[in-house]
């Protein structure tokens, strides 16, 4: 199955901002207090809710704060991105039947991590705000783009060209072999990882990739303290490198598996552009 990743940091613009919007019900609610055993009878008993301050029952604060999760995981920036970190002021009780939008605007692009901090802020029908907060996410990886119409018929013969003088790299120590030659120091800068491949399959084995002050060295075998430990099949790997698979499609179908620091993975294709 294919997936459309959603943007990338770069294709990201300060300002930017996406929705979604929801109506709270009574059923709603009850599904979340199954969800999450919280079943204050504040939420689920009218008799008792009577007698507080709202006069009524009322939805559990991280029910309407979870309709953020469908603006950043489906729309901004989109499929592929990786919540850090997410906060949240609530400000206002969300009663049965209230509408809640959820908004996230791009306010920060933090350069040396590739990461983007987003606004967030919860509002009802009346245009209320109901809660306040923010987010830090890692955008998804850079997707190349298929051209169309008049840009795909000037550019053709180029690209044409381009992959007729870029081999397919074929063999599993060739890649390992020639990632020092094409690091990027520069977006190194900061790090101190330690990379764990592991390769299964005929074609297989393991490679440490040690990436510090802006330098990196590449050895076969098994490191004692990974950062992050990657494993997947020799073909997995090959198609990746290849630009046949992209690396956040192959952890969401199982084909790749990511233990350890699993954020930094994202670098790779910045530090290693094969």
């Amino acid at each position: 199955m294919d997936f459309e990743l959603g943007k990338s940091y770069h294709q990201l613009k300060i300002g930017e901002k996406a929705s979604f919007t929801k109506t709270i019900t009574e059923t709603d609610v009850y599904l979340f207090a199954g969800i999450s055993g919280d079943f204050n009878p504040m939420h689920v008993n009218e008799e008792f809710a009577k007698k507080t301050p709202f006069k009524t029952r009322i939805a559990h604060g991280a029910l309407p704060q979870s309709l953020i999760a469908p603006v950043l995981g489906m729309k901004l920036p989109g499929l592929g991105t990786i919540a850090v970190e997410i906060s949240c002021r609530f400000k206002a009780p969300v009663y049965f039947g209230d509408t809640i939008m959820a908004t996230a605007r791009v306010v920060e692009k933090i350069e040396k991590k590739q990461w983007v901090r987003m606004a967030l802020i919860w509002t009802n029908q009346h245009g209320k705000s109901i809660a306040e907060g923010e987010a830090v996410v890692i955008p998804p990886p850079e997707a190349p783009q298929p051209l169309s119409g008049k840009e795909d018929n000037m550019n053709s013969g180029k690209i044409a060209k381009k992959e007729d003088e870029k081999m397919a790299l074929t063999g599993t120590k060739e890649v390992f072999d020639k990632m020092p030659e094409v690091f990027n120091a520069n977006a190194a800068q900061g790090l101190d990882v330690v990379f764990q491949f592991e390769i299964t399959g005929d074609d297989g084995g393991n490679w440490s990739i040690i990436v510090k002050d802006g330098a990196c060295q590449v050895e076969e075998g098994v490191n004692d303290s990974p950062t992050v430990t990657l494993t997947m099949s020799a073909e997995t790997w090959l198609s990746m490198v290849n630009k046949q698979t992209n690396g956040m499609q192959a952890f969401m179908s199982g084909q790749l598996k990511a233990t350890g620091d699993i954020m930094l993975a994202q670098r790779i294709e910045q530090l290693f552009p094969l």
